[in-house]
């Protein structure tokens, strides 16, 4: 039954552009850091695997992620945090992961804060 909700999330991606908190904690305009999970997950390791991509114009650091899991009526049935894996450059990419949430057959991902590295 687990495995089945497990794969149901790989077929339910949720992309969400968030607006982002920066270092001065300032809100960071719309569409600036993309959220989007895999579609190839592994369902016995236990885990969604997702990216983040920075449209950001500077480097950016400690991408902190709070991920709510919902069920088929969207009512929520887990929150987690993760953070992005290392620096993300200016139209990069980093990876994050977390644990699969049992009753969760969807994830609304929201970016919660990062810090600024640098510029171009």
């Amino acid at each position: 039954m687990v495995a089945i909700k497990v794969i149901a999330v790989s077929v339910v991606l949720i992309l969400m552009t968030t607006a982002a908190m920066a270092q001065d904690r300032a809100p960071a305009a719309p569409g600036t850091i993309r959220i989007s999970l895999d579609s190839d997950q592994h369902p016995v390791a236990g885990r969604v695997v997702g990216q983040v991509r920075n449209d950001l114009p500077f480097r950016v650091t400690d991408v902190s992620l709070e991920v709510e899991g919902v069920d088929a009526e969207r009512r929520t049935v887990g929150r987690t945090f993760a953070w992005a894996f290392g620096d993300v450059a200016p139209g990069g990419e980093a990876s994050f992961a977390f644990e699969a949430m049992p009753e969760a057959l969807s994830y609304r991902i929201s970016v919660v804060s990062y810090d600024i590295v640098s510029g171009r």
